[in-house]
Parts: structure tokens; C-alpha cells; sequence
């Protein structure tokens, strides 16, 4: 048999996690076949590999500036508060250790202590936070609003991540929102019970109606966080964009990609920011890959001369309401004169060249249409420099995210330290990066279950 000789291309350098030993080990990015890989080498089980990309140009180009615009150190001001590991759903995707009849559950964890959690704030003064409630299920926690008061005496943003059973009873939820309540971050995986047992394993689409019903009633910002699970929920997507259009409390929707952690570490049914903004093109025809590309590089330029971390596994892009129906960005912004002035910024190395570079950057956004959207462009301008918060956001845009959590597949080292989520937690402590975060807790788990970990799998795609 003839031997086919594959070459390979080297994009980048860095370190990342053996998924067999957890150990830190050597990787490259590469592109090969077509494709883009994280490929590891662990000294003791050897190569493995993991699909990062079927796109090679963006995910390449995009590679090069993120890192040409990230850098320097940029102080977290996003955190995730690991509450409790209690649960009312057991969700066979579960990335967390919530208390359940699944096997090799690891020790329980107490919940944390609201002291706890104003010592790390006061431990941060001068800046405003913001406090993701979140993990397992937060509001099992019956004094979950006096954790959002004291969040909010301290001028920080309070957000709430939850499955929403809980919200069904609008007067606790009002409770929530008297208590300072910023926004709520909702598992909404589509409005198929099939697909819900598979992903939840409950039967969820009528409670979570219910749910959006209140929140819409009360007017708390929300985002929709959509898991997206491989063959199983993908038609879903177009259903929830459709939702959200004429929903202005309804200002995020953000689709994940499931990934390998917690009690899915097993899994291969786990997909990259890449796969996800293609089914979400494929499925409902709004964000294009040219699009997606261009507004990340705005993006991840706005951030970095703000000085504020954001990770290249979260990318987005933005979609306008209006007259009843969805408007691309590229409908009011004009790319081509964009994005030469974008590849200047990291020639920018002085204050003063930095806010010329800025000034160039607006001239360059302002054209006839995108004049009707100038107070919309500010107000967001204003939240990425102020602080995220969804209550401020105005009614007509809304982000789109393509997010994927680090897991041991994935976990890029170089990419892992411009995280912007931080984490507080009673299991693995304080950590100013989630993704090693991520990749602590595996470890810890384990150690403490005697767990044998994922085998090595030479490519887990």
C-alpha cells in the first residue's frame, strides 16, 4: 500500500493537559487535513489530539489576532461563586459535581458561607465585579437573596445562573429582584421534551414558557444559554432565535458546546466554537462565518484596549431587531474600511497611539445607516468598559455567543489565562481563571472517587 505523506502546519506553540494523567504537557495547534488540532504529547501515553477547528483560514487567522491584541496582564472583574452542589434536575451532561444517583459522584462539598463570599469581595475594592451565582443549582440556597443584597451594597453586578424551576413562582423571583437582581442567565435548550430528557433528563419546555413568561413580566434582563448536544437538539436553534426576536428583556442568546467535564467527561459529543457557529448559520441562516470573523476581531480589540480579558472559545457576533426581524452587523457597519484600522491596533503601543487608533476606529464605524444606531453602539461600548450588565443593555441588539468550556480535551494554556470568567469555590478555592479552574476541579475529582481518568483517545473527534 502506497504511503500517504501528511504535512503539517505549525500555528502556534503552548501547553496543555494530558486526558489520560491530567498532567500539564507540551502541544502545538496545527493545521492537518484540512483541519485544525490541539495536539498534545504526554511522555508517559503518548500523542493525542483534539478537533479544534474544520475552518482552517478563520480559526488560523483568528489565532493570530487574539494574540496580537491580548496582551499583557488584564485584572479579572468577572467571577463565577460556586454556591452549593445541590440540584433539583440530574442532568446527564453535567459538568459539575451536583448531588445525584449517577455513579462515582465525588464527596460532597458544603455550600459556601456567606462570609466567604464578602471576604473575597472586600479582598478586591476598587473596581466593580461582577458575581455570577451559579453551580450547582443556586437557588436551592435559602439565603440566596441575602447573598444578592450584600453583592449589591457593594455596587457589583448581580447575576443569577439557573435550570429556572425555581422561577416559575414569580413571587420569588420578585423576592430575587427586590434583593438586587441584575439578570439571569436561563438553560433554555430548545422547546423539544425529547431532546430534554436526553440533555436534562426531565421533560422541562412548558416550565421553562412559564419561566421566560415571569421574567418578561418583571422585566429582568436575561440571556438564553443554549446547550447544543450533537444529534440531538441542533434543529432547536433556529426555534430559540425566532424567540428571542421580538423579547427585548431577552438581550444574550449564547449557544455552548458540550463538552468533557464533571459527569459527561466521557463523552465525545463535544463540539468547538467553530461547529457551533456553523450549525447556528446552517440552522437559522443569520450570523455568517465572513461576519462572525470581522465583528470577533472588533471585539476582541474593543476589549483589549479596554484592558479586559476574554478568552478565544468565547467568540460572538450581533444581530439587530428591528421592524420585526433580524438585521446583520454587516448591515450598518462597512467591514472593508473597518478592518485595516483593526490591524493597526497592535502597532498602538502608546497611550497616545492607543486613543488615535480609537478615534480612527470610530470614524471608521460611522456611516448613513449605522447613524440610527450610534446611541445603541455607545450604550454597549459603555457596558464593556463599565461592567456587563444585561439590565443596561438597550433593546435592539442582541449577542450572539459561541461559547465552549475548557475541559481536559481542549485546554490551551496560552488561551486559558485571558479567561474572563474567575472562580470562587469551597472545593478548589480562588482561582482568577476558569479555565483552571476547569481543570483543577477534574483533578480533584479524581483523586477523591480513586476515578480513573478519560483514556487516551488519539483524536476525540
Amino acid at each position: 500500500m502506497e504511503n500517504v505523506c501528511t504535512t503539517e502546519k505549525v500555528i502556534r506553540e503552548t501547553v496543555s493537559v494530558c486526558p489520560d494523567c491530567l498532567k500539564d504537557v507540551p502541544a502545538r495547534v496545527i493545521e492537518k487535513d484540512g483541519c485544525v488540532y490541539l495536539h498534545k504529547i504526554c511522555p508517559e501515553h503518548g500523542d493525542s489530539q483534539c478537533l479544534l477547528s474544520k475552518r482552517p483560514d478563520y480559526y488560523a487567522n483568528l489565532d493570530r489576532y487574539f494574540f496580537s491584541v491580548m496582551q499583557g496582564e488584564f485584572r479579572q472583574r468577572d467571577y463565577l461563586i460556586r454556591m452549593t452542589e445541590k440540584c433539583n434536575l440530574q442532568c446527564p451532561i453535567c459538568l459539575a459535581s451536583a448531588d445525584s444517583n449517577q455513579n462515582e459522584a465525588p464527596p460532597p462539598v458544603p455550600d459556601l458561607e456567606l462570609k466567604k463570599l464578602c471576604e473575597f469581595m472586600d479582598s478586591r475594592p476598587g473596581r466593580q465585579l461582577k458575581i455570577d451565582l451559579i453551580s450547582s443549582e443556586p437557588t436551592l440556597c435559602p439565603d440566596l437573596p441575602q447573598f444578592m443584597r450584600e453583592i449589591r451594597k457593594r455596587g457589583h453586578i448581580v447575576s443569577l445562573h439557573t435550570n429556572g424551576l425555581r422561577l416559575v413562582d414569580i413571587n420569588y423571583l420578585q423576592t430575587l429582584k427586590d434583593a438586587g437582581l441584575d439578570e439571569v442567565f436561563l438553560q433554555m435548550d430548545g422547546f423539544d421534551d425529547d431532546a430534554y430528557m436526553r440533555i436534562r433528563g426531565a421533560r422541562l419546555t412548558n416550565t421553562k414558557l412559564r419561566v421566560l413568561e415571569n421574567l418578561e413580566k418583571l422585566n429582568v434582563a436575561t440571556s438564553l444559554v443554549m446547550v447544543i448536544m450533537p444529534d440531538c437538539n441542533e434543529k432547536e436553534i433556529g426555534k430559540v432565535l425566532e424567540f428571542a426576536k421580538n423579547k427585548a428583556f431577552i438581550k444574550e442568546v449564547m449557544f455552548l458546546g458540550t463538552r468533557a467535564l464533571g459527569y459527561f467527561r466521557d463523552s465525545k459529543a463535544t463540539l468547538m466554537p467553530d461547529q457551533v457557529i456553523d450549525l447556528v448559520y446552517r440552522e437559522s441562516g443569520l450570523c455568517p462565518r465572513e461576519e462572525c470573523f470581522s465583528f470577533n476581531k472588533l471585539y476582541f480589540a474593543l476589549l483589549s484596549f479596554l484592558g479586559v480579558r476574554k478568552c478565544l472559545y468565547v467568540q460572538h457576533n450581533l444581530l439587530i431587531r428591528k421592524d420585526g426581524r433580524y438585521h446583520g452587523i454587516s448591515e450598518y457597519v462597512d467591514w472593508k474600511r473597518v478592518e485595516p484600522v483593526l490591524d493597526d491596533l497592535p502597532k498602538a503601543q502608546t497611550k497616545w497611539q492607543k486613543a488615535l487608533w480609537f478615534l480612527r476606529l470610530g470614524f471608521s464605524l460611522l456611516s448613513f445607516r449605522s447613524l440610527s444606531l450610534l446611541p445603541d453602539f455607545f450604550s454597549l461600548f459603555i457596558r464593556l468598559k463599565l461592567g456587563w450588565n444585561l439590565h443596561y443593555l438597550p433593546a435592539n441588539p442582541l449577542l450572539i455567543g459561541y461559547i465552549t468550556a475548557c475541559d481536559p480535551q481542549n485546554v490551551d494554556r496560552q488561551i486559558g489565562c485571558f479567561c474572563g470568567k474567575g472562580e470562587l469555590a469551597n472545593d478548589i478555592g480562588i482561582h482568577e481563571s476558569g479555565s483552571e479552574a476547569n481543570i483543577d476541579r477534574e483533578r480533584w475529582w479524581s483523586e477523591r472517587t480513586k476515578r480513573r481518568p478519560r483514556q487516551n483517545d488519539p483524536s476525540c473527534q
